[in-house]
């Protein structure tokens, strides 16, 4: 049977896509394919974050009915964690969770043999508990990446205000760092040459099994990893000292990805996140005593319950006083069954509207700032692609270079010298060895 995967979200998504893939391959009655109207079963992994990523999931679904109405149609993920019943009032026969994800190859082997597709909708969705033990899915390799994602962790016990994904993912587990350096060398055996960490939050891994993020990257470079990357990173999670010892890990790129959420007190807060401004500000610059030319990316929200004027522009302020290379902007969405959904002082759309377009216009200069800032220097990047005869690829600090080249830099590790920006990236020159 032919089977097609649709995934929304983050990396971890992306990850565990991967690894029903594998799931499902290994069988050896499923081929996995890449149109949803080629194949016998689509599974749609969905994402809780944001309102709208649930709308897109819904309209995917209404679409592969569609124009597939004969494939078994399942629905997993963060959504139909947290409300399995809007999996089956979009039409799903099959409705997962965030659980028991080695069942499903059993759960579509059931549906191709009963043919129950449009008659009732089976619902796998099991609970998460205290004391979960981390899942251990490990995909042995990413047929279309380059960089190979690693999931070291899952679930979350910060509970923000404004966030669905405890609910969705439960409380924090962790793969132990034996465990780790096992998926590790098997992604380094097929041929990836950089492995991302990642997580629902990775700053806080081994603090159920008496470990840290430092050992977690230690572990993918006993591996024989050339490259680390870190996923998204909540810098109330790690100290200095983690980041020191970070800092001692060969092969660890500078490019962090610190969510900060807003640049006002008064409104991290009210978020229930752990740090205040000064706290934050101080650890990045921890990160960048550590790392030369260490990036900074983040995310903000803007137009939170109570947002007033003043709380922007703190966090407009801030913003450019931590010098981010990237802002991920978000206008606030609403997501029932949290604290901040029943807060009052709920900002209108279109105030969310506008300030999400001023953060982001001066999020565009900080940018360019930090790219001129780096122009003339020398950086290792792994080479991805190639498009109309040019290389293209990420330095360990996440600038996208392009460069021209006689020989074959695909998947190739190579020193470079960062020039201008030149329309969609970089300019890069091959550097003479230093």
């Amino acid at each position: 049977m032919k089977f097609y995967i649709y995934t929304f979200g983050c990396k971890v998504n992306t990850y565990e896509s991967e690894a029903v893939a594998e799931l499902l391959e290994a069988t050896g009655r499923y081929e996995q394919v890449f149109s949803w109207k080629d194949a016998d079963a689509v599974i749609v992994n969905s994402c809780a974050v944001t309102e709208e990523s649930e709308k897109k999931a819904a309209k995917l679904m209404r679409r592969i009915k569609r124009e597939n109405p004969e494939a078994i149609l399942m629905l997993c993920g963060c959504m139909t964690q947290t409300n399995p019943e809007k999996g089956e009032a979009l039409g799903a026969d099959i409705v997962c969770g965030n659980t028991r994800r080695a069942a499903i190859p059993a759960l579509l082997d059931s549906a191709f043999e009963e043919r129950y597709s449009g008659n009732k909708t089976v619902i796998s969705v099991g609970e998460h508990f205290k004391g979960e033990k981390f899942e251990l899915l490990a995909p042995r390799s990413y047929k279309n990446l380059t960089r190979a994602n690693l999931k070291i962790e899952d679930g979350c016990d910060c509970f923000c205000t404004y966030c669905i994904i405890p609910y969705a993912r439960g409380r924090v587990r962790s793969m132990h760092p034996e465990d780790i350096k096992r998926a590790a060398a098997e992604l380094v055996n097929s041929g990836h040459r950089e492995i991302v960490l990642t997580g629902i939050n990775i700053g806080m891994y081994g603090t159920d099994i008496g470990f840290d993020l430092a050992d977690a990257a230690a572990a993918v470079r006993s591996a024989g990893a050339e490259r680390i990357r870190l996923s998204s990173l909540e810098i109330d999670a790690v100290d200095a000292s983690v980041i020191e010892r970070l800092a001692s890990v060969e092969g660890l790129c500078r490019h962090f990805h610190a969510s900060l959420q807003s640049g006002s007190d008064e409104i991290l807060k009210k978020m229930n996140r752990r740090y205040d401004t000064q706290g934050y500000l101080e650890m990045i610059e921890k990160i960048r005593s550590c790392f030369e030319n260490a990036s900074i990316t983040t995310d903000i929200i803007v137009g939170f319950p109570g947002e007033t004027d003043r709380n922007f522009q703190e966090s407009v302020e801030f913003a450019k006083k931590a010098g981010f290379y990237r802002i991920h902007v978000f206008p606030y969405s609403r997501r029932k069954g949290t604290v901040a959904d029943r807060m009052p002082d709920q900002v209108p759309e279109e105030v969310k509207r506008e300030r999400a377009a001023v953060l982001a216009g001066v999020a565009e200069g900080l940018g360019r700032r930090f790219l001129e800032s780096q122009r003339g220097t020398v950086h290792s990047v792994l080479f991805e692609t190639k498009k109309n005869g040019l290389y293209y690829g990420h330095t360990g600090n996440y600038i996208y270079v392009k460069c021209a080249s006689d020989v074959d830099l695909k998947n190739q590790i190579r020193d470079v010298v960062l020039g201008d920006m030149a329309g969609d990236a970089a300019e890069a020159f091959l550097a003479e060895k230093h």
